[in-house]
């Protein structure tokens, strides 16, 4: 692993293991039906869901203030659903209303699902986090990517390559094929040691992707459906631009104007690193997917693969923290696919995503195996102001200061 693994995420990996072991014991004897009844009826006492309706309602008032078109959030206590909403329209234009199985992009969120999917292969023996390119370079390219040879799985999966931040982003965004821009990547130098800088990307960390496609033979969009999509229940879910525009139940992209939104066309762009940004899902997908990451589907996410993933493999340079409007915000890292915010004492973990009109966060609390996750299909504020809000106002109205 990286040389400067965080050693103080043994905390939260220890809450994970913790919530784990915990439903493990209790199976026993039949014992999982007396916590099933447990965590549920944790998630319906008056506090909770004061709390609860109390966010719900502020959460309505700022999408319609901002005016964003449609929205879907979910919210999960202590491995319960606790909540899936849905707000507003699938199109200004159609104006068919958003459900809870709406089809959204998830954007850069589809870098958690990468890093847990790298996961689940490296824990099945078929990969190994330190696993060099030149060992994993995709047949498809014909060639091993000059002076990428050396550079390992994990340093793709937590944007420490050494190459410059957002390096081609650019061009993604101008349409250029994935196949042209890794033929530019030999002109493009290295700026820090592999392993000892943060510099965010998403074609270099879709080569880590790909690496997961060479060593099973199989597409990323295949990969994901069978090791994670389908043993979830995520059934709406999908990578790739076919599967979101034949969908019949899919958010449209939105443009800002200067009086509210517009609809904008599906871009493929980003489709091209579905690794960093091509998964597809529903609200009701994501709330799956939120309670499997914060350690309650050990059958499919064993403890070991989640404590490898959430652990914090490099500091974010303290200019380009993410989610700067939280209080207190004391450090931040980026894990596999994952951020890492030590906030208040405490750890949050979360991800950001915007692509092609389509705005989505996540965020979870192990200490109070809380977490909220947030899709809408307009660019907006809400989104990063929400969250933080989440978190803000449990602590005040359950947990105290």
């Amino acid at each position: 692993m990286l040389s400067k693994r965080i050693t103080v995420f043994g905390v939260l990996a220890g809450m994970i293991s913790l919530f784990m072991s915990v439903d493990t014991m209790v199976a026993e004897g039949g014992g999982m039906v007396v916590r099933s009844v447990e965590r549920r009826a944790s998630v319906t006492q008056g506090p909770f869901q004061s709390f609860l309706n109390g966010y719900e309602k502020a959460l309505r008032q700022q999408l319609e203030q901002e005016r964003v078109p449609g929205a879907a959030w979910a919210v999960v206590k202590d491995g319960v659903v606790a909540a899936i909403g849905t707000y507003g329209v699938k199109s200004t234009e159609a104006r068919d209303s958003v459900t809870a199985s709406t089809l959204f992009r998830i954007a850069s969120l589809s870098k958690g699902v990468t890093g847990v999917l790298a996961g689940r292969l490296v824990d099945a023996g078929l990969i190994d986090w330190s696993a060099p390119y030149c060992a994993y370079a995709p047949r498809r390219t014909g060639h091993i990517i000059e002076g990428l040879e050396t550079l390992e799985l994990q340093h793709f999966l937590t944007h420490t390559t050494g190459l410059p931040r957002h390096t081609y982003s650019n061009l993604l965004n101008m349409g250029r094929s994935y196949s042209n821009i890794l033929s530019l990547l030999p002109l493009v130098k290295q700026v820090h040691p592999p392993g000892s800088y943060h510099n965010y990307q998403n074609v270099l960390f879709n080569l880590g992707a790909d690496m997961l496609r060479s060593s099973t033979g199989q597409t990323f969009g295949t990969l994901a459906e069978e090791w994670l999509f389908e043993p979830l229940g995520m059934y709406r879910a999908s990578v790739g631009y076919k599967p979101f525009v034949e969908d019949m139940d899919k958010a449209m992209p939105h443009r800002r104007l200067a009086d509210g939104y517009a609809p904008a066309a599906v871009e493929p762009n980003f489709y091209e690193v579905p690794g960093a940004a091509g998964v597809n899902a529903s609200i009701t997908d994501m709330a799956k997917w939120l309670v499997a990451v914060s350690g309650h589907r050990p059958g499919v996410l064993p403890e070991r693969v989640l404590s490898e993933v959430l652990c914090p493999a490099i500091p974010i340079p303290a200019a380009r923290i993410m989610h700067r409007n939280w209080d207190g915000l004391q450090a931040g890292y980026y894990a596999m696919g994952w951020r890492v915010f030590e906030i208040d004492d405490q750890w949050i973990v979360g991800h950001s995503g915007y692509v092609n009109g389509f705005r989505a966060e996540i965020a979870f609390l192990p200490e109070e195996d809380i977490g909220v996750v947030l899709l809408t299909n307009a660019p907006n504020q809400t989104v990063g102001n929400a969250v933080p809000h989440f978190f803000e106002l449990y602590k005040e109205q359950i947990t105290g200061p």
